[in-house]
């Protein structure tokens, strides 16, 4: 894409190899869902704000069926859709790609890993989505938890807004216990 960033959620085990994938299908069929149920196709503008740079992008992804929409959570379709999202953006504009999925009380979604000149760095990534207009109190929210995730060497929130497709991806201090 000339002038942007495509993150192709079609791509999304590609880019993350480790996630299985019908749990990558399923979670790029939600993103599709969260999409459209929004109004938005294929191509669709994606407003980035990666640490403090704005970066523009479109969205790109396989048409879900929207009588599908009834037969899934609302909920899981805003949260594994975010996810979907993140996680391809965090590869595109980071270069990061899955470790694992973390689990309930490690305060993170997931664990990712970046490989560069200073060899490897873990990163716990806390994800939300959102489908107002505002993305401030998730990412506020998505902010606390993630700080206080241990044993890596970055902290990152990212949230996804579907009502008008943007994406937030912030690096977070970690939360001393000293307070």
């Amino acid at each position: 894409m000339a002038g942007g960033v495509l993150v192709d959620l079609s791509r999304l085990c590609e880019m993350h190899p480790r996630v299985p994938a019908d749990m990558g299908a399923m979670m790029a069929l939600r993103a599709a869902l969260g999409l459209q149920r929004n109004g938005h196709s294929p191509g669709a503008r994606l407003q980035m704000l990666i640490e403090s740079a704005r970066l523009r992008g479109a969205l790109a992804w396989l048409v879900a069926d929207l009588r599908a929409l009834e037969q899934h959570d609302s909920k899981r379709v805003t949260e594994d859709g975010a996810e979907a999202i993140a996680l391809a953006v965090a590869h595109e504009t980071k270069e990061w790609h899955v470790v694992r999925r973390l689990q309930q009380g490690e305060s993170a979604d997931w664990l990712l890993e970046h490989r560069g000149d200073k060899g490897r760095k873990l990163v716990a990534f806390e994800i939300g989505g959102t489908d107002s207009v505002s993305i401030a109190r998730t990412l506020r929210e998505k902010r606390a938890q993630v700080a206080k995730s241990v044993d890596v060497d970055q902290r990152c929130a990212g949230v996804v807004g579907f009502k008008r497709p943007q994406a937030t991806l912030e690096s977070v201090e970690a939360r001393t216990h000293d307070h």
